[in-house]
């Protein structure tokens, strides 16, 4: 069964990576059989278990009659449905595919239910097996709400409606017990989801910018903690190779980041379409530093050897040649023929082929290659030009950011913006769509300066744009785009409500490009906003009730020093009563507590310590307020109640086994 989903998983992700049909194909033919395994070896449900299962007792009593093989069974179904679902997805566009496809994710999901409640309920024999079923709970249950947490607010008003929700923070925390699991089967794949998320989720997801003081974000320092751990278990793993350059380039290291590219592809050449991951972060490597032609260079081998995208990677070596011509650095471009053709004819000819290589998947076109389809229409109809078109890639893939600690490259894009911004006004009245040009050359230039940390000037960049909002005829999306950078420099500047107001006015607009990607971002800093309220109510609810509460302190202990003054009045010797004999032993019930004076440097970690006393007696503090005799439970992760609570969130309503 474990051979079988190996080997579809082997060939279901070197059928993602190509999208060629026959291995697509192959992969769907090999997982269909995986899935027939599976299903001989999970549990069938007894008729009498549809109505013993209704009482909560002889329903959790089910998930301890698995054994190994059952229980394991349906972890694996669930993973090759999950393949299944989204093998699908990519061959057939129509839209009874699209919903096969969401009642297969939706089977799915019910499956992890059911493997969660094993793990919790059942008994475990052997170590080893429960290891590796609880490393793969771990990791559907943390996937599952990882991924469905990320998605905008009105697709997750969608998917609550049929039962589908997601819990960002329980999510990773699943995969960071995960991937403690060092020696289990699926703990490094709990590890590389977590630094997914971290290296790139975060990134594509976050602020253009990060923190003005450019402290290291904590995603970061698990990033690197994970990676420092794995590494040594798998030191020459390509795939942690290629995470660690990950982590040097958001970081701003290129130098570094770049090294750890190359060390990637030198290690293995068996997975040839690996490598294009490579080539796609060595592409922004070098476009970050201006290097336009080592850029030029990785775009070329990608389009030589990658069918992802052909539209989206023609586009991207155009930009970087338009680029290279207006610093005059390109070279004539050499062909496969041993000619050389010039870089303005080269950049003619990729564009003019875009709209011939435009793909769809799950029947949508990929987002980029609607703007390299919009950008090289646009390009042939104001006389073969394009305002800033690397600049604007780099922008939208959120590169700024990973130069921020680089303050020469920054200010060299913003020379680069400055001399556009004089170019476009000395042929304003030649130009039909000025304002479209004059608003995106601003708007780089404000994300730079947020990155060099002028804000007030970066604030102008955005107002102005806004205020130009009814003269721009093609690129609206900036308009959105600058609402939600104003909303980020509100937040820094510790404006809550005027970030909230930025936000809003960012959702209410519709119909621009790259709409889907902004949304993304909108739901990122809405949860961070909700987030940073509740936390100023708290702290301000506490401040609040701090007057109180000393005041009602101070009472208490000045009634603790009469009542100890009016003891010594009537002849009191002792605070401690001890009784010399049996005959007093009423006495003894008379002193259910003692006030001690204690000193809180010699006795620290005294739990019952208050205000500078101690109390000896069960139930009674000293300063004459109720205690709870036992203890109240503490909420935790693996509480039964918290576990139910939290999967009948991830999974919706609870579902039959036979389902």
């Amino acid at each position: 069964m474990y051979q079988e989903l190996a080997n579809s998983t082997v060939l279901f992700i070197q059928g993602m990576a190509t999208i060629e049909q026959e291995n697509l194909e192959l992969a769907k033919e090999t997982l269909k059989t995986t899935l027939k395994a599976c299903t001989s070896n999970r549990r069938k449900a007894a008729i009498s278990e549809t109505f013993t299962k209704q009482i909560d007792k002889n329903r959790n009593a089910i998930f301890n009659l698995y054994t190994d093989e059952q229980a394991h069974a349906e972890l694996c179904y669930a993973e090759g449905l999950l393949q299944m679902a989204f093998l699908s997805m990519l061959q057939d566009e129509k839209l009874t595919s699209l919903i096969k496809c969401s009642l297969k994710i939706r089977q799915c999901y019910k499956c992890y239910r059911i493997c969660w409640r094993i793990l919790k309920y059942r008994n475990w024999d052997n170590q080893i097996s429960k290891s590796a079923f609880e490393s793969g709970v771990h990791l559907g249950v943390g996937a599952f709400n990882l991924m469905i947490s990320m998605l905008p607010r009105r697709v997750l008003k969608l998917l609550e409606f049929v039962g589908f929700s997601g819990d960002r923070q329980f999510g990773l925390e699943q995969l960071r017990l995960g991937a403690q699991m060092h020696d289990s089967l699926r703990g490094p794949l709990c590890a590389l989801l977590l630094l997914s998320y971290d290296l790139y989720a975060t990134h594509m997801l976050g602020d253009s910018v990060v923190s003005v003081s450019c402290e290291q974000p904590e995603h970061l320092k698990e990033a690197r903690e994970l990676l420092d751990q794995w590494s040594v278990v798998y030191p020459k793993s390509a795939i942690f190779l290629l995470l660690s350059g990950r982590l040097e380039e958001i970081s701003g290291n290129l130098k570094s980041a770049i090294e750890l590219f190359g060390r990637s592809i030198d290690s293995q050449s068996d997975w040839i379409h690996y490598h294009h991951l490579c080539y796609w972060e060595l592409i922004w490597c070098y476009a970050l530093q201006g290097d336009w032609q080592q850029a030029i260079r990785y775009t070329e081998k990608l389009a030589l050897e990658s069918r992802w995208s052909q539209a989206s990677y023609r586009y991207m070596k155009a930009a970087f040649l338009l680029q290279s011509i207006e610093d005059r650095t390109a070279p004539d471009i050499n062909l496969n023929d041993g000619t050389s053709k010039n870089p303005q004819e080269v950049v003619d000819q990729l564009l003019a082929d875009i709209p011939k290589l435009v793909k769809r998947f799950g029947g949508r076109s990929l987002p980029i290659e609607k703007i390299a389809l919009r950008k090289s229409s646009r390009y042939f109809s104001q006389n073969k030009t394009l305002t800033l078109p690397a600049l604007e890639l780099i922008f939208i893939w959120n590169g700024f950011k990973m130069i921020q600690s680089q303050p020469d490259a920054i200010t060299t894009f913003i020379m680069i913006c400055e001399n556009k911004i004089n170019e476009l006004f000395q042929n304003r009245d030649t130009n039909e769509n000025f304002f479209d040009d004059y608003c995106l050359a601003l708007m780089l230039k404000g994300v730079c300066l947020r990155c060099r940390g002028q804000p007030f000037q970066a604030f102008m960049c955005f107002t102005e744009i806004l205020q130009s909002k009814k003269k721009l005829k093609m690129d609206t999306y900036l308009l959105p785009y600058c609402e939600m950078e104003l909303c980020h420099l509100s937040y820094e500047d510790g404006d809550i409500d005027e970030a909230v107001k930025h936000l809003e006015k960012a959702l209410s607009y519709k119909g621009y490009h790259l709409e889907s990607r902004l949304h993304f971002r909108i739901h990122e800093m809405d949860t961070k906003l909700k987030e940073t309220q509740r936390k100023f109510s708290t702290s301000t609810l506490k401040h609040q009730q701090q007057p109180h509460q000393n005041q009602h302190q101070l009472s208490q202990l000045q009634a603790q020093q009469q009542q100890q003054q009016s003891m010594k009045k009537t002849g009191s010797e002792h605070l401690l009563a001890i009784p010399n004999s049996s005959n007093d032993n009423k006495s003894i019930s008379s002193f259910k507590s003692v006030d001690i004076p204690v000193n809180y440097a010699s006795s620290p970690s005294s739990s019952n310590a208050s205000k500078g006393f101690l109390s000896t007696g069960a139930g009674v503090s000293t300063s004459g307020i109720l205690l709870n005799s036992s203890p109240s439970r503490s909420r935790r992760l693996f509480d039964d109640d918290d576990l139910d609570l939290d999967l009948d969130d991830a999974c919706g309503s609870e579902g039959s086994h036979e389902d």
